[in-house]
């Protein structure tokens, strides 16, 4: 919670300071890039690394270098360095220690809980997080307006080093009991690891179902709310920024009525919850069609997309806890971001490819048709997986 308080300040603060320093949307637009390149080359060895060793200490470490990364983004905006590559770094150095502790967190939760609390307990963080990204943002306003903005930068580092303290509070044993786990790791070693995560997947059909449809629909999803939220509020009657403000803050309210439903829900069929979760998607998608010409149609639309997002990222990471094996729980979440990072960039590429060449009811219609047909797939393949193992179980 304190890390993603500070997260809210470090975006607000980097947006704002080089928005008031470039002057251009495009620069704005690049900040991303940095954090998937980094996720691209270093999840899978944040991957091995957390099934190796001590994922505690992974995450202590991440978050000393995060510290790091935050006060160097503060002394520049206080020394009023404007120059763009710095901060480009600066955010490619977040994605790498994001990529360092998110395997760790998740190889964590399974070290220290009970099996049958792994889904809660993933609900809960989910619904902390959406919380704070709803209720964060008009506090640091305030916040903002009263102190220097480099004071941001520094808030949160002091929330990451809060990250730390309680990290070293947590008194359960959190060591990996692998059988390689003190021998020193090599290349070779590295190879053999991931290919020991790769043929996890190989061997578990239902665990790679998961994952390919935890993560085919963000083809469509991310140009859909980064592309087709901002142009419907502008063709909406008399549209401007509060408009796209409140369409988001729609999608924000359903996100975490999906994740306070999920922090409270017990299901062991993980791929059925994440294919409701894309049709709520669908839906919410296709009533926004309708919403340039009627207003709460698009804000109903918009909150039944947001409630479909937590019932699609919840079970996908509860799934991979669960049904992966002790010894490879951070390489299969690994492959499993990277699989989320692929189809993010493929999804920004087609945004940039649509941008303007198609009316915006035409995107939600052809992403609400997509999830939809992705949704129907999904039940089939659903569907055969249940018929086999009852043909299994009778035989």
């Amino acid at each position: 919670m304190t890390a993603n308080i500070g997260d809210q300040c470090y975006s607000f603060a980097l947006l704002w300071y080089l928005l008031q320093a470039t002057k251009s949307g495009t620069a704005l637009s690049l900040l991303a890039i940095p954090e998937m390149v980094a996720g691209l080359l270093f999840y899978l060895i944040g991957g091995v690394l957390a099934d190796r060793y001590s994922p505690r200490l992974l995450m202590v470490g991440a978050d000393i270098a995060r510290i790091a990364v935050v006060i160097f983004v503060g002394v520049m905006a206080v020394w009023g360095i404007e120059q763009f590559a710095f901060f480009l770094a600066a955010q490619f150095f977040l994605g790498v220690f994001s990529s360092l502790f998110q395997p760790a967190r998740t190889v964590a939760l399974k070290s220290i809980l009970p099996m049958e609390q792994l889904s809660r307990a993933n609900g809960i963080l989910d619904t902390t997080f959406r919380t704070v990204r709803i209720l964060a943002p008009m506090t640091i306003g305030l916040l903002a307006a009263a102190v220097p903005l480099s004071t941001l930068f520094f808030v949160n580092a002091g929330s990451y080093l809060i990250s730390v303290l309680f990290l070293f509070t947590i008194r359960h044993s959190m060591q990996r009991q692998t059988n390689d786990s003190t021998s020193k790791l090599t290349a070779a070693q590295y190879r053999r690891d991931i290919g020991t995560g790769v043929k996890e997947l190989r061997a578990n059909r239902y665990l790679f179902q998961v994952l390919l449809f935890g993560n085919l629909g963000y083809l469509v999803w991310l140009v859909t709310y980064n592309v087709g939220f901002p142009f419907l509020a502008e063709s909406m009657e008399q549209g401007n920024g509060s408009t796209l403000a409140m369409l988001m803050g729609f999608y924000g309210i359903g996100n975490l009525l999906g994740s306070l439903y999920m922090s409270r829900a017990y299901y062991t069929r993980y791929l059925l919850v994440i294919l409701i979760g894309w049709l709520m998607q669908a839906c919410g998608f296709l009533l926004l069609t309708a919403g340039a010409s009627l207003h709460w149609i698009a804000f109903l639309g918009a909150a039944l997309a947001g409630v479909g997002g937590p019932l699609i990222g919840i079970p996908t990471v509860t799934a991979i806890q669960v049904k992966a094996t002790d010894a490879n729980v951070g390489k299969v979440y690994a492959i499993n971001m990277l699989m989320f990072t692929f189809f993010g960039m493929l999804s920004s590429s087609l945004g940039a490819i649509w941008l303007g060449k198609l009316p915006v009811e035409q995107l939600f219609l052809i992403s609400g048709l997509f999830l939809t047909a992705l949704t129907i797939t999904g039940l089939m393949v659903e569907k055969r997986n249940r018929t086999m193992k009852h043909q299994s179980f009778d035989a």
